[in-house]
C-alpha cells in the first residue's frame, strides 16, 4: 500500500474514510485534522487490516474530534456573534457579551469575553473585533512560550525563530526550512500546556527537520509528557 491511499471502515451507521502514511517509527497513531480528515501514521510494513482495526477502535474519539472541528467550519454551525454565545480561550469557555460603545475593544472579564462596539448588531464587525483580539493575544502568548522553551534547546545553538500566524486546515503548527515557526491562531483556544506542546514540537524541528526516531527521542527528552499533552490537545473540545 502506498502512503496517503484512501481507505475506510464502518462504525455503526458511520463510514470513516482515512488515509495512511507510512513512516520509520514503532507506534501506530491516528490524527484528526481541522478539515475533518482522518490520517493513520503507521510503521513501515504495517498490515492495512491492523490499521483499519485501530481506526475502528478509536472511532468514538474520532467522531468527537470531528464534532469539535466542525465548530470552526464556516457552515457548521454558523457563528452568530451575539451575547450569550460561547467561545473558547486558553482551554476555557467564555460567554460573549456585547456592549454599545463609542470606542471599540475586546476585554476578558469574569467569565465573559466583552466586545465594545458602536454597532453591536453587526455580526461582521463583532467577528472582526473578536478575531483581531484572538490573533493579538495568540501572538503575545506564542512569543512568550517560545521565549520560555527555547533555552531548553540551548545546547543545539539554534537561533530564535521568527513567528508567523497562519490559519491552517490540517495542522496546529509547522516549521519552514529557513527556521520560521508557523502557528495556527486557533491554537489560542487550547489549554496553555497544549500550546507549549505544539511550540516544543516545532522547536525540535529546528534541530531535527523530519519525524525520524531521532526527532522523537529529542522531543521526549525536551518534554517527557508530550504524548499526554498531545492527547489533551486532541480531546480538549470533544
Amino acid at each position: 500500500m502506498n502512503g496517503n491511499t484512501a481507505h475506510s471502515v464502518n462504525f455503526g451507521s458511520e463510514k470513516l474514510q482515512f488515509s495512511v502514511v507510512y513512516r520509520d517509527r514503532k507506534t501506530l497513531s491516528i490524527n484528526v485534522y481541522p478539515d475533518l480528515s482522518i490520517e493513520a501514521v503507521a510503521p513501515k510494513g504495517t498490515d492495512i487490516q491492523k490499521i483499519g482495526a485501530k481506526v475502528k477502535k478509536r472511532a468514538p474519539w474520532i467522531l468527537k474530534q470531528q464534532g469539535f472541528f466542525q465548530s470552526f467550519l464556516p457552515s457548521t454551525p454558523p457563528r452568530k456573534y451575539v451575547s450569550g454565545e460561547t467561545h473558547r480561550y486558553l482551554g476555557k469557555q467564555y460567554r460573549l457579551k456585547l456592549y454599545k460603545s463609542a470606542s471599540e475593544e475586546v476585554k476578558l472579564k469574569a467569565g465573559f469575553i466583552c466586545v465594545y462596539t458602536k454597532d453591536k448588531g453587526n455580526k461582521f464587525k463583532v467577528k472582526a473585533l473578536l478575531e483581531t483580539w484572538y490573533r493579538k493575544n495568540a501572538r503575545k502568548r506564542f512569543e512568550d512560550v517560545i521565549q520560555k522553551l527555547l533555552p531548553k534547546l540551548s545546547r543545539y545553538k539554534i537561533k530564535e525563530p521568527a513567528l508567523e500566524l497562519k490559519a491552517m486546515s490540517k495542522r496546529w503548527g509547522s516549521c519552514s526550512i529557513n527556521g520560521k515557526i508557523i502557528l495556527n491562531p486557533h491554537l489560542i483556544r487550547s489549554p496553555s500546556h497544549c500550546i507549549e506542546y505544539v511550540v516544543m514540537h516545532e522547536l525540535c524541528h529546528l534541530v531535527e527537520p523530519s519525524h525520524s526516531p531521532r526527532y522523537y527521542r529529542l522531543l521526549e527528552k525536551m518534554m517527557p509528557d508530550w504524548e499526554r499533552r498531545k492527547e489533551r490537545l486532541e480531546r480538549s473540545y470533544a
